[in-house]
């Protein structure tokens, strides 16, 4: 949703897409929360807690100081997704030994980590543009990712 309403959004200001991405940050952060508790002590499941701390952080800190966050936005996108990508990566790198591993979420990581480092190193004249298509990459790999799961925990609960 962050994706298509920073783009859709013809007139969107520093201030709204900073707001926008808080918002979406901490929905985001909710949610890997819950998945972190309820995967708790499960084998191969310990970055969840680490991507939900990651995420609710920055929604904190986007609504704490949002006059500073406006002013370094690009700064904080590009850290956000610098440090939520290699999470990802190391959640995957730890499930290459677990049958569950699939391909979406190093794809997410890799995404992630090179929007950041891009953003850093070249920045962005129109922010927007980067958000946008990078967080509809991100959304449609971890959507891919969420329906291998579901069908091979389908699978699984065939066989038992």
């Amino acid at each position: 949703m962050f994706g298509l309403a920073s783009l859709a959004w013809p007139d969107v200001t520093p201030w709204q897409l900073a707001m926008l991405f808080g918002a979406y940050a901490a929905i985001d952060g909710a949610l890997a929360l819950v998945v972190a508790l309820n995967v708790k002590g499960t084998p191969g499941f310990r970055q969840p807690p680490l991507r939900a701390i990651v995420r609710l952080g920055v929604a904190v800190l986007t609504f704490a100081s949002p006059g500073r966050i406006v002013l370094a936005f690009p700064g904080i996108f590009a850290a956000w997704a610098v440090a939520s990508g290699a999470a990802s990566m190391a959640a995957a790198f730890f499930l290459h030994q677990n049958p569950s591993r699939d391909w979406p979420l190093p794809l997410a990581g890799a995404i992630s980590v090179l929007c950041g480092i891009l953003l850093l190193i070249v920045g962005a004249p129109d922010p927007r543009w980067v958000f946008g298509p990078y967080a509809i990459l991100f959304g449609w790999t971890m959507l891919a990712l969420a329906l291998r799961l579901r069908r091979r925990a389908r699978r699984i609960a065939v066989y038992s």
